[in-house]
């Protein structure tokens, strides 16, 4: 864990202690793209019409959304394998398989290089 990390979630507890309520985090993957995770409670869910709220015997669990700052679209939700919400373990997978680097065939956000093939 490197020292920004360390020092945002110091921060993020005591806010939390004070009172303040954390709904979502932001984190980079190695690629540089840019997500926001939002926690869902257990009891909310998407509906049949798309639209979250109350959904008795839903688990919960969290949202996951790609911001791409320089696109008007964003943020794009990526939707869960499976259900309405990720599960901590699959979030992760995830994450770690589409956030790694790509080669040459890859947009390098980070660094503003487009494909060459």
């Amino acid at each position: 864990m490197n020292a920004t990390t360390k020092t945002t979630l110091d921060l993020a507890k005591t806010l939390a202690k004070s009172g303040f309520h954390i709904p979502a985090i932001e984190i980079h993957t190695p690629d540089g793209r840019c997500w926001n995770i939002a926690t869902v409670p257990a009891g909310r869910g998407r509906h049949l019409d798309g639209h979250w709220g109350p959904r008795p015997g839903a688990l919960g669990g969290f949202r996951l959304f790609e911001i791409d700052r320089e696109n008007d679209d964003a943020p794009n939700e990526h939707d869960a394998i499976d259900g309405d919400t990720w599960t901590i373990d699959e979030l992760i997978d995830y994450l770690r398989v589409v956030g790694q680097p790509k080669g040459t065939t890859s947009w390098d956000r980070k660094n503003n290089n487009h494909p060459t093939t």
